[in-house]
């Protein structure tokens, strides 16, 4: 599935459950994620979110990518990665903050 598409299926999920989503434009051959490791940005309340989306294949790559920007730049920040599984038809979510990974 394309980014686009996993994208607006995460936003969707997001906007039901009343949270206030946020994602950079996409601008062809430039980066579109903030920092690199987070493309949708969601607040509600006190609570907020950092979301790297990716697909179930690309899991171990994108908490690597994660886990080297927080140690290489001394960062304490949670990042949660949703997989999309296309057999289930939804997301699988895990958070990664550094020191941890935990399913979501």
């Amino acid at each position: 599935m394309r980014e686009a598409e996993i994208r607006k299926r995460c936003l969707q999920i997001l906007n039901e459950a009343e949270w206030i989503c946020w994602h950079p434009s996409k601008v062809r051959f430039k980066q579109n994620d903030v920092f690199g490791i987070i493309d949708v940005l969601a607040v509600k309340g006190k609570q907020k979110k950092n979301i790297q989306l990716t697909t179930l294949a690309n899991v171990s790559a994108r908490r690597r990518k994660i886990l080297d920007f927080l140690r290489e730049n001394k960062v304490e920040l949670c990042v949660e990665i949703w997989a999309w599984d296309s057999k289930s038809k939804g997301f699988r979510k895990e958070k990664v903050n550094g020191k941890t990974v935990k399913e979501a």
